[in-house]
């Protein structure tokens, strides 16, 4: 691959914490606590401990496999023609799920702030922006991610503390007043959004730096947990904000602000949540286009993958307009179908990929 760029550990795992978190933060809350009631918080445990064996399953083929990405340990692993079987579902999958982040930016921009603006003009600059980044380079999105992520839970956690005097700790109680099953529906929708996904990191963790292989497994983990523990305090938050009602409010963290009302002038900074949720999807959207392009280009054994950056970038704007049917339909395809999507398209194959290689690992031991 021709002008492969590198990272260190700690800049590939404030991508994989960017990736999870960015738009995350605003989304989860709300249709979560429909489901799991006060029991989010469980939910979310729950899923983050399957997005560690998720990521323990990526960081073993990235050592089985050093410098190499998915679909070209795929081809190692089990042949070209069973990698073109993997790696379809899997780029598909890419551009649906990188259109659905940008139709989520589209459905929060004319339902909540501007009504009457076309929902492909706000498709098009979120694409745009994040197509001209991903043709900057994997480095130059660390270096500039790092910024946007810390001014962004610079503001989501001034807004928590904003917000203390209105908290009822009570309205967390009872825990699991409806047995396990609306425990396990969290689940299921929490793993498939962000959890699941962190399966798209196996195209970007060949990226890291040989010299810093050895502090990648510990980067990961980190950002893995600080990403649970921030999840889960904007859910219990959200739960001592709104109680009974908290599963109602769309973008929850953006009612939050809403009701904040410090001093006189500490009011209505709702637009500090909207655009933390534009500039957590933009970086997501982003991360998601660069995975994509990158395994298009080894599928087709292309030397760059700068070259196809644009042309995906407009078949994504194009396929926003076909997915755009609602708010309602689009929630009820994001907690129900997709976790199923995502368990097809990427953890079936990287389950594939690392039993076929452990058993390969195995008898290459066992030969010796």
């Amino acid at each position: 691959m021709k002008n492969r760029e590198s990272v260190t550990a700690g800049q590939m795992s404030l991508l994989f914490f960017t990736f999870m978190t960015g738009s995350a933060i605003i989304n989860i809350p709300a249709p979560l606590i429909a489901f799991a009631k006060n029991d989010a918080w469980l939910s979310l445990i729950i899923s983050c401990t399957i997005g560690g064996l998720l990521l323990s399953c990526m960081l073993y083929l990235n050592k089985q496999y050093p410098g190499l990405t998915f679909v070209e340990y795929s081809r190692k692993a089990v042949g070209t023609w069973i990698t073109y079987l993997l790696s379809i579902p899997f780029v598909l999958f890419l551009f649906q799920m990188c259109a659905a982040i940008v139709l989520d930016v589209d459905l929060f921009m004319t339902s909540s702030l501007m009504d009457e603006t076309p929902m492909y003009i706000f498709s098009f600059i979120v694409v745009l922006a994040a197509a001209i980044t991903v043709h900057a380079g994997i480095e130059a999105m660390a270096r500039m991610f790092i910024i946007i992520i810390t001014v962004m839970l610079g503001f989501v956690a001034v807004i928590f503390l904003l917000a203390l005097p209105d908290y009822h700790p009570e309205q967390l109680l009872p825990i699991m007043p409806q047995g396990i099953k609306p425990v396990l529906h969290g689940v299921y929708f929490t793993y498939g959004f962000p959890y699941g996904e962190v399966v798209v990191f196996v195209m970007l963790l060949s990226s890291v730096r040989k010299t810093n292989s050895k502090d990648l497994n510990r980067s990961m983990y980190r950002a893995l947990i600080i990403n649970g523990v921030i999840l889960i305090t904007s859910a219990v938050c959200t739960i001592m904000m709104f109680g009974p009602m908290a599963g109602e409010r769309k973008y929850s963290l953006y009612q939050f602000a809403r009701m904040i009302q410090a001093v006189d002038i500490i009011e209505r900074i709702e637009s500090i949540i909207a655009m933390a949720l534009i500039a957590g999807s933009y970086m997501k959207t982003t991360i998601t286009l660069y995975a994509l392009t990158l395994a298009i280009s080894q599928l087709l054994r292309l030397r760059d993958y700068r070259i196809l950056i644009f042309p995906t970038a407009l078949i994504i704007v194009l396929l926003t307009l076909l997915l755009s049917e609602g708010m309602t339909k689009w929630e009820e395809t994001v907690a129900s179908i997709h976790p199923l999507y995502v368990s097809i398209s990427y953890v079936f194959p990287l389950l594939v990929l690392t039993l076929v290689t452990w058993i390969k690992s195995k008898r290459k031991q066992s030969s010796e």
